[in-house]
C-alpha cells in the first residue's frame, strides 16, 4: 500500500516508514514511476527486537523551500552579476551543514558552492540526511542542467518576492484594466501564451496596435534575451513550446521544459538583427503562464474541432481555463495544471472551482496535460490524496482521456 495508507493504517509518520524500511523493519518496493509501496505483512514487531537507530530529523519543508527559492533568486542574479549569494540560500544552506555535523555525515555540505555542485543536482532521496517532507518529494532535484528545476520552482513558488510576484502584479493588474472589457485579458494572456519569444520590433507595434490600454504591461512582460542562450550566431526555439532553448555542457539544445524533449520536435532557428534584437518572457511567466498555457490552448483547440460544443476560453477574467456548454445545455468547468510535483499543487488548490454567476456549471474537472501522462495514476492520486479539497476520482484526468470523457457526452445527447 501507498505510505499515507500504511503510515494512517498503522499510526505513524511517513518518515518514520522510511526509517523502518532503512533497518529492514518493513519491505517496500518500487511501482515503476518510482514511488514506494510498503508490504504490510512483512512488518516486524518490536517483540522482534529489530531497534530503529537514534536518529533526529532536521530537514523538513521550510528548509527545502528556503533552499529552492534561494537557488531560483541567484539564477535571476547571475545576469547582473551580483555575486553574494541570495540570505534566504544561505541560511538555508547553514541549517543542512548543521544538521550533517549533528547526524555525523561522512561529507557534510562546505557552504553554498558545494551544495550547488553535489547534492542539488541529486534526487532528495540520495541526500546524506533523513528529510521531513512528502514522499513524491524525494525523486526530484533542486537542480537539472546547471538550472533550478522545475521541481525548485513550484517549491519555492509560495515564498517568492520582489521578481517572484511579478506574474501576479502583471495579471492582476490587467483584470483590472479589463475589468470594462473581459476579451482585452483573454487576448493579453493569448498573446503570453503565443508569443514566449518576440523581437523587440513585433513587441512595440503589437503592444501599441493590440493592447494600447495595457501596453506599458506588455513591454514590460519581456525582457532580452540572454546572449549565453546562443547557438554559434542564432537563437532557437523549441519546435514543440515555442520557448527559447538553451545549450548545454556538451553544446546541445534543450527546452526549459524539460517535457518538450520527448515530442522529439527540431529547434527552429531565431532570425536577429542589429536593429531587432530578441526578447523573451520573464521567468515567472514562462513558468506560470507560458508552460500550462500551451496545453490550454491546444485542449480548447481539440474540443472547438468538436460539433455542438461551446467552448470559452478563460471566462469571466480567468475564473477556470474552458468554459463547455453542451447541446444539452450541461455546463462543465475545466482548470488545466501543469505542475511537476502533485504535492506542491495539491496545496495550491484550497477551493473548488469558482462558479460563473451568469451561467454556474454542473461538474467541474482538473486536467493535467498529455505532457504528464508518464507520471501515470499515482500523479493523480497524490493530488487528490493532498488537495484539502474533497476532489472525486472522476473530476481529475489527462488532457486526452478529458477530450474522450467530452466525446461520450456528446454521443450520449444524439
Amino acid at each position: 500500500m501507498s505510505p499515507k495508507e500504511a503510515s494512517e493504517r498503522i499510526g505513524v509518520s511517513v518518515d518514520t516508514l522510511r526509517r523502518w524500511e532503512a533497518t529492514g523493519k518493513i519491505k517496500a518496493m518500487r511501482t515503476p514511476t518510482g514511488h514506494r509501496r510498503y508490504d504490510m505483512t512483512s512488518l516486524v514487531t518490536d517483540s522482534e527486537e529489530v531497534k530503529e537507530p537514534d536518529r533526529v530529523n532536521l530537514i523538513g519543508e521550510g528548509t527545502l523551500q528556503q533552499i529552492a527559492k534561494g537557488l531560483c533568486e541567484y539564477e535571476h542574479q547571475i545576469p547582473k552579476s551580483l555575486s553574494a549569494y541570495p540570505a534566504v540560500l544561505q541560511l538555508g544552506v547553514n541549517k543542512l551543514a548543521l544538521a550533517c555535523l549533528i547526524a555525523r555525515v561522512r561529507q557534510p555540505i562546505q557552504g553554498v558552492p558545494d551544495f550547488v555542485s553535489r547534492w542539488a543536482q541529486r534526487p532528495l532521496k540520495d541526500w546524506d540526511i533523513e528529510i521531513d517532507c512528502p514522499e513524491e518529494w524525494l525523486d526530484q532535484r533542486l537542480i537539472e542542467d546547471q538550472k533550478p528545476s522545475g521541481f525548485c520552482i513550484e517549491t519555492a513558488g509560495e515564498y517568492f518576492d520582489e521578481w517572484g510576484d511579478f506574474q501576479k502584479k502583471v495579471i492582476n493588474e490587467v483584470m483590472t484594466k479589463a475589468a470594462p472589457n473581459h476579451e482585452l485579458y483573454t487576448r493579453f494572456r493569448t498573446y503570453l501564451i503565443e508569443n514566449p519569444v518576440v523581437t523587440r520590433g513585433q513587441l512595440y507595434v503589437d503592444s501599441a496596435v493590440d493592447f494600447k490600454l495595457v501596453q506599458y504591461l506588455l513591454i514590460h512582460s519581456y525582457e532580452k534575451a540572454p546572449e549565453s542562450y546562443k547557438l554559434g550566431e542564432n537563437f532557437y526555439g523549441c519546435g514543440h513550446c515555442g520557448g527559447l532553448m538553451y545549450v548545454t555542457k556538451d553544446n546541445k539544445l534543450k527546452c526549459e521544459n524539460k517535457h518538450c524533449a520527448k515530442e522529439k520536435k527540431n529547434p527552429v532557428p531565431l532570425a536577429e538583427h542589429q536593429s531587432d534584437e530578441i526578447f523573451w518572457l520573464k521567468k515567472d511567466l514562462r513558468y506560470f503562464i507560458h508552460r500550462p498555457g500551451k496545453a490550454e490552448l491546444r485542449l480548447e483547440g481539440r474540443l472547438k474541432q468538436l460539433n455542438r460544443l461551446e467552448v470559452k476560453l478563460y471566462p469571466e477574467l480567468d475564473q477556470y481555463d474552458l468554459h463547455l456548454v453542451f447541446p444539452d445545455g450541461t455546463v462543465w468547468a475545466v482548470d488545466v495544471k501543469f505542475w511537476e510535483s502533485a504535492y506542491n499543487l495539491a496545496k495550491k488548490v484550497n477551493q473548488p472551482i469558482r462558479q460563473l454567476k451568469h451561467q454556474p456549471y454542473h461538474k467541474s474537472f482538473f486536467v493535467f496535460p498529455d505532457e504528464l501522462k508518464s507520471y501515470g495514476q499515482e500523479y493523480i492520486q497524490e493530488f487528490r490524496g493532498y488537495c484539502p479539497v474533497s476532489i472525486k476520482k472522476s473530476q481529475v484526468m489527462f488532457e486526452s482521456s478529458f477530450v474522450k470523457k467530452v466525446i461520450k457526452k456528446l454521443g450520449s445527447e444524439k
